[in-house]
């Protein structure tokens, strides 16, 4: 029997964080990524062969699009470990498909950040895609900035707050276990204790010894050191009207 963590997170919440500290701290984890990514399966490196083995195809993606969860049943059942990882996001897969993993999760984490943070982070990465082959992790995107876009930023945050509440509402409704991890706290958190928070609330929903813990770990890590929006957007007092004029703080953050 092969036990279920889900990360249910968003772009640029830590989630690759997330689950490379999964997978270094207990050996008996295996982490995937994006599963379901529209345009590429991010799954573990050693199981990539052996899933297009299996599927007589190099376009995962395109097998874990047409059935999410036949996909991630076989992803499990390829699975040498007793435990995995990984993370769904709410432009991969529609709530339907959400609610089914769900129903087959042990424990599920849900990632919780400041919108607005979520959406220049994103916005940064998506713009050094021009210059950068990966900025999604491992690259300091110290002092880049981008303009904030108001109605991009609004029409983003109501699919991902619907998405989120929907889900988390569905999460709670048939009693899962689950732990809210949110971002700014955790990310205050050392390392040790990062681990000790992920053990205590894993060890009463997955078997004790898949928990133990690997001492020598690599984590990424954090690629923006500044904490002031001037460093980040170049609109910045259009951006800071907007906060003010919109009260943006009810709006910015997931549920």
């Amino acid at each position: 029997m092969t036990h279920l963590i889900t990360i249910v997170s968003y772009a640029r919440t830590g989630s690759n964080y997330l689950c490379k500290l999964i997978e270094e701290s207990f050996p008996n984890v295996v982490s995937h990524y994006e599963l379901f990514n529209k345009q590429k399966c991010h799954i573990n490196e050693y199981y990539r062969e052996i899933l297009e083995t299996h599927y007589n195809t190099p376009y995962l993606y395109k097998i874990a699009d047409e059935n999410p969860l036949e996909f991630l049943y076989t992803v499990m059942d390829k699975s040498e470990k007793p435990v995995l990882s990984h993370k769904i996001f709410p432009e991969h897969l529609d709530l339907n498909d959400a609610f089914n993993i769900v129903n087959k999760s042990d424990f599920l984490f849900i990632n919780k950040r400041s919108f607005i943070d979520v959406y220049i982070s994103k916005k940064r990465a998506l713009k050094m895609l021009e210059t950068h082959s990966n900025p999604w992790i491992e690259v300091d995107t110290t002092g880049f900035k981008i303009d904030f876009d108001k109605d991009e930023f609004l029409k983003e945050g109501q699919i991902y707050n619907k998405w989120f509440m929907d889900l988390t509402d569905y999460i709670i409704k048939i009693n899962k276990p689950y732990v809210i991890i949110n971002y700014d706290s955790f990310h205050t958190m050392d390392v040790e204790s990062q681990q000790d928070f992920l053990k205590e609330k894993l060890m009463d929903y997955i078997p004790k010894e898949y928990l133990d813990f690997n001492i020598n770990i690599y984590t990424l890590n954090k690629q923006d050191t500044s904490l002031d929006y001037s460093t980040k957007i170049n609109n910045y007092a259009e951006f800071i009207e907007f906060v003010i004029s919109t009260n943006c703080s009810t709006i910015s953050s997931t549920t």
